[in-house]
């Protein structure tokens, strides 16, 4: 009877210690997700930054646009919704894809200011255009930074026993920002040693 106790004790014992390292390491991944779409918030916040840089520069072409009074109604009123809708909150693969949206619209302005010459030559279209290749060195920059943290947390949401943890806590997996005419990233594996 004492040999029974004590073996029902050993296992209790050892079920007890493999609970407390499962959830010791559940709760250790769950906190590095934390940590890493943390650390992916923080790189997209720069690039929140620089792209209310550039949401103003289409805000200023579009009334530079209006100025000349030209009738390319439908680029200048994407541009413009483009800006309202960047400006508000949203979650952050919500955010890669206005970013996007805010991009091409940009793209569309720039089209409308190559069609007109005058326009292309105005003062403060110079001024912005020069502003605007600043603006597109730091985007290039920022974006290029977010992807890899984007990438670092997308493996990490995929790898087993992480994909578990990830699931069970909706971790999903975050969206490459990319835009049409710079160059693409093309998210690489990663071997963890």
């Amino acid at each position: 009877m004492a040999t029974a106790t004590i073996i029902w004790l050993v296992v209790g014992f050892i079920i007890i210690i493999v609970l407390g390292v499962s959830i010791k390491g559940w709760i250790s991944i769950y906190n590095k997700f934390q940590y890493w779409i943390t650390r992916a918030q923080r790189k997209f916040a720069d690039v929140d930054v620089i792209m209310q840089e550039r949401v103003d520069n289409i805000h200023a072409l579009a009334q530079v646009a209006k100025k000349y009074d030209i009738h390319e109604y439908k680029a200048l009123k994407d541009a413009i919704e483009a800006r309202s809708r960047w400006t508000r909150d949203a979650e952050l693969n919500e955010k890669v894809k206005l970013a996007s949206e805010v991009e091409n619209n940009y793209l569309k302005l720039q089209a409308v200011f190559e069609k007109y010459p005058n326009l292309k030559a105005d003062k403060m279209h110079i001024s912005l255009m020069e502003r605007d290749s600043r603006v597109e060195r730091k985007l290039r920059k920022t974006r290029l930074e977010y992807n890899r943290v984007a990438q670092q947390y997308n493996e990490r949401t995929r790898q087993f026993p992480r994909n578990i943890v990830a699931r069970v806590h909706n971790f999903k997996e975050l969206d490459y920002l990319t835009f049409e005419g710079q160059e693409e990233y093309e998210p690489k594996e990663i071997f963890e040693d």
